[in-house]
């Protein structure tokens, strides 16, 4: 069997001395998240009439779908 450097067999903890990553809940994740989007000014420099200037052939088609998406979406659905 071929033999395994060193390097390979030191987990990155012992490398470095460095500590594991701490682990982060779904929750904290979200909530990180949702902290970065609000301070964001994406939205406000992404709009959709810039994507529509951008991608007209890709904003063309959405108009197309979207209309029937909003259809489907409205009728009520048979829970039976």
């Amino acid at each position: 069997m071929a033999e395994r450097n060193s390097a390979e067999q030191t987990s990155p903890t012992e490398k470095g001395n460095e500590k594991p990553a701490e682990k982060e809940s779904l929750e904290d994740l979200l909530t990180k998240l949702g902290q970065q989007i609000n301070s964001s000014d994406w939205l406000q420099q992404n709009t959709p009439e810039k994507f529509a200037t951008e991608n007209p052939e890709v904003a063309k088609a959405f108009k197309r779908v979207a209309p029937e998406k909003e259809v489907e979406d409205s009728k009520p659905q048979d829970n039976s």
